[in-house]
């Protein structure tokens, strides 16, 4: 006989274990008797209606506040990600953000929603005046306002659970469209606590979901391998929609996005212009890539001269004692030979004693000379030497 629940298990004042009795069941047992339903019941039902997705209910699409190069990204009722190493632009991509919320558009990046907003931002880090020029940096890039209201707080001054707590209230109280918090690093004492870690990012997105607002955070990396810092790096690059990784050439910054649900984010470029203030002009930017190329190129020959320089320098303080050598083996030897008595003297190993020899060889002004197959000194004065 199929195990259910039997009318006679329904029957009004009669004793019923509803302990483990699914959804179904407990609303049989609710028509007969709600005195049958114990607190447990009850919870589990509520849980049940907010959670069960049903296929026959409306559920409205996810909503994106922009568009890079018209492919939709950051989407409300989610967590994201801006991470980079110091001083890479994070904070001057916020700007961007915020502005382009006003303004519509800047660059390759547009809004996508089709009403103003409000905007909270929570800096954690910067002095207040450097939070202000922020602020006003955002007003100046997006002076088209379309209405949107952007709120600005400086948290530095409040400790680990006063922002967390702080943070929570206005959310829930001004119910924003978009949420940045820079930085999530400040929201918790220990960013490798593998308890403390998730519960925030958790909570985090039970806010985004229940204000139905998109919250990004921004992470710096790690100096040694590029990924978010710590645990509470690796919980929210698992947890968000979007990450944008953010690196800066010269005075170019490209802005990449390795984590994404849908399209591929393409990548894209700003670069930094009178006063520090972000432009988007493609000529500009290519220029300033050049310049970049030309400067590192540059920076390379320089680098490479100097070692060769130094090496040579190292190289000068052998010379004498390679000498020495020739002069007491009859004045020349085969390079094994040579390299052998090095090694011996303890004056380089092996390989390094041949590639030192070859070195000397190949100078423009050589100090050393090869015929027949072996080493011999060589006397600048006369262009002789000892063969």
């Amino acid at each position: 006989m199929e195990k259910g629940f039997s009318d006679s298990n329904v029957k009004t004042g009669e004793s019923i274990n509803t302990q483990n009795l699914n959804s179904e069941e407990l609303m049989q047992s609710l028509d007969a008797s709600a005195s049958q339903l114990t607190a447990d019941d009850v919870e589990y039902l509520e849980k049940m209606k907010q959670c069960r997705i049903m296929r026959d209910k409306y559920y409205a699409p996810k909503e994106f506040i922009f568009k890079v190069k018209e492919i939709p990204t950051i989407s409300k009722g989610d967590i994201h990600l801006i991470q980079a190493q110091a001083k890479q632009g994070k904070s001057t991509l916020v700007t961007i953000l915020v502005a382009v919320c006003r303004c519509g558009q800047l660059g390759p990046v547009e809004y996508a929603l089709d009403h103003p907003s409000k905007v909270i931002v929570f800096d954690t880090e910067q002095f207040e005046g450097d939070s202000h020029s922020q602020l006003m940096m955002m007003h100046e890039l997006g002076e088209d306002d379309n209405g949107t209201e952007i709120i600005m707080f400086n948290l530095r001054k409040l400790g680990f659970d006063e922002r967390k707590e702080f943070i929570k209230q206005a959310i829930m109280r001004e119910r924003p469209t978009f949420v940045i918090i820079d930085g999530i690093r400040d929201l918790i004492p220990d960013i490798n606590d593998q308890v403390g870690c998730p519960m925030l990012v958790q909570e985090l997105m039970q806010f985004a979901s229940e204000v139905d607002c998109a919250i990004l955070g921004v992470l710096h990396n790690n100096p040694s391998d590029g990924k978010a810092r710590g645990w509470i790096g690796t919980e929210w690059i698992n947890k968000c929609a979007y990450s944008f990784e953010v690196e800066k050439s010269g005075s170019v910054v490209t802005v990449k996005t390795p984590v994404f649900r849908g399209a591929p984010v393409p990548e894209w470029q700003f670069a930094f212009g009178e006063g520090k203030k972000p432009t988007f002009d493609t000529a500009f930017i290519q220029h300033r890539i050049n310049s970049n190329i030309e400067k590192i190129k540059e920076e390379k020959e320089k680098k490479k001269a100097e070692k060769a320089e130094e090496l040579r320098r190292e190289d000068d303080g052998f010379i004498q004692p390679i000498k020495d050598i020739l002069n007491a083996n009859g004045g020349s030897m085969t390079k094994t030979s040579l390299a052998k008595i090095m090694v011996e003297r303890q004056l380089k190993a092996k390989t390094s004693a041949l590639e030192l020899i070859n070195r000397l060889l190949e100078r423009e002004d050589p100090p050393l000379i090869q015929k027949d197959g072996l080493v011999g000194i060589r006397y600048k004065s006369t262009e002789s030497n000892i063969f």
